[in-house]
């Protein structure tokens, strides 16, 4: 078996796919080596000798399991679900010096989610003026704190789920990437360390697929930056990450909700039920730390999300006005074996932070969601892995009014997960 490096790197492996997609391999153009001053005859000659780019191909399949205690999650969870499955396929090549193409196929079925529809991740030309300067065009993906890059990578990180107070698994679609372009580089700053920089602007596509409550989605517009300092203090990173999106969405509200504005006098007694969000101005700002030493990492993440949108009809959500709410956490993992990683995090996420404690909500703890974590890995071979996950949670600020229908969702409940992974 292969040895793994002795310094931990939890979410530093490439992407790979494998199975459930069948996939065309790019074709790259042939260079034809210099041919000679003066051929000889026809029927001397002989065929020119080509060399063609070397392609990388890799590729994943991961089946889990999950089950959750008085709460649906993702899907009727509380009677325990196996529509936990994800594949993809990337291939990629340096065509010329500096130029690199690559594409991503992708697909999933988790809970309502996917339903195996295949999606292209991400696709992308790459040129590398300098050291300090590149370009990326095509579908980028946006670096959004730490690990946003890799959460297309169930094999390259320890936790089942990222932290979902920052990386919801709901939103990982239209969060990975974006169609437009992106600047990038990694200046030396000597003695100081390394500057790694990016960014980037286009639309973001939203596939809502089957979703019951929402019908429609348009942007306008979305960029953003990133700057991580890689310090001289090795394994030491930090900086800040910023993404600014506007967009609309069109979206059905449930009988309830009606009931309940019609009770109001919000709506008239007719009120059918169509409504439109519209995020005027949506800033998501991130700071992040991360120290990787020995066989030891630590990481922490910051996120407050200033959000000026408006529904129509009006007062329906409490986004009518400017609010901001509040995200972070805290992670530690280590390995104590080549084959073993266990570890942990306490992630939160506030709705609105001048009403933590949802005051005045028809369910108070519909405002935030706390969770608690630990996950333990496996690795067999350098190819397949399993995974144990537990966590506990208190608040239901994540969880979707369609899947939890009738009853309100219980405040403290508890989710187990399992997953597979194989790779290549």
């Amino acid at each position: 078996m292969t040895r793994r490096p002795e310094k931990q790197k939890l979410f530093s492996r490439m992407g790979r796919a494998q199975g459930l997609i069948v996939v065309a391999v790019l074709l790259a153009p042939l260079r034809v080596l210099h041919a000679q001053e003066e051929p000889a005859p026809a029927q001397e000659v002989e065929a020119s000798p080509v060399a063609l780019p070397a392609v990388q191909l890799h590729g994943f399949v991961s089946q889990g399991a999950f089950l959750t205690t008085s709460n649906n999650y993702l899907g009727n969870s509380t009677h325990g679900s196996a529509e936990f499955t994800e594949a993809a396929l990337n291939v990629s090549s340096e065509v010329a010096d500096r130029l690199r193409v690559g594409l991503q196929l992708f697909t999933r079925d988790v809970g309502p989610i996917g339903d195996y529809k295949l999606t292209l991740d991400w696709a992308f030309l790459d040129y590398r003026f300098k050291e300090w300067l590149g370009m990326r065009a095509g579908r980028v993906k946006m670096p959004f704190g730490l690990y946003n890059e890799v959460n297309d990578v169930p094999g390259g990180r320890l936790p089942i789920l990222l932290p979902q107070s920052i990386y919801p698994v709901s939103s990982r679609d239209f969060l990975l990437a974006l169609t437009g372009a992106s600047l990038y580089g990694s200046p030396r700053l000597g003695e100081y360390g390394t500057l790694d920089y990016q960014v980037f602007f286009g639309t973001i596509f939203i596939d809502l697929g089957d979703s019951p409550e929402f019908i429609g989605a348009h942007t306008h517009r979305a960029g953003g930056a990133q700057a991580l300092w890689r310090t001289p203090i090795e394994g030491l990173r930090v900086g800040p990450s910023f993404l600014n999106v506007k967009l609309d969405f069109d979206f059905q509200l449930d009988q309830m909700t009606i009931d309940q504005l019609v009770m109001n006098g919000s709506v008239p007694p007719d009120f059918d039920g169509r409504a439109q969000l519209r995020l005027h101005d949506a800033n998501l700002l991130i700071g992040s730390v991360e120290y990787d030493i020995h066989r030891w990492l630590f990481a922490a993440e910051y996120s407050r999300y200033f959000i000026h949108a408006e529904t129509t009809p009006p007062g329906l959500l409490p986004g009518d006005e400017d609010t901001v709410s509040e995200r972070f956490y805290a992670l530690v993992s280590h390995r104590p074996t080549e084959q073993l990683s266990v570890g942990g995090y306490a992630s939160f996420q506030f709705n609105d932070v001048d009403n933590r404690s949802g005051e005045g909500l028809p369910v108070p703890h519909s405002a935030y969601q706390q969770d608690y974590a630990a996950t333990g890995r496996y690795d067999v071979n350098e190819f397949w892995l399993f995974k144990l996950e537990a966590h506990l949670l208190r608040g239901t600020a994540l969880l979707s009014r369609a899947d939890n229908a009738g009853d309100p969702p219980e405040k403290t409940w508890a989710m187990f997960l399992a997953q597979t992974v194989l790779s290549f």
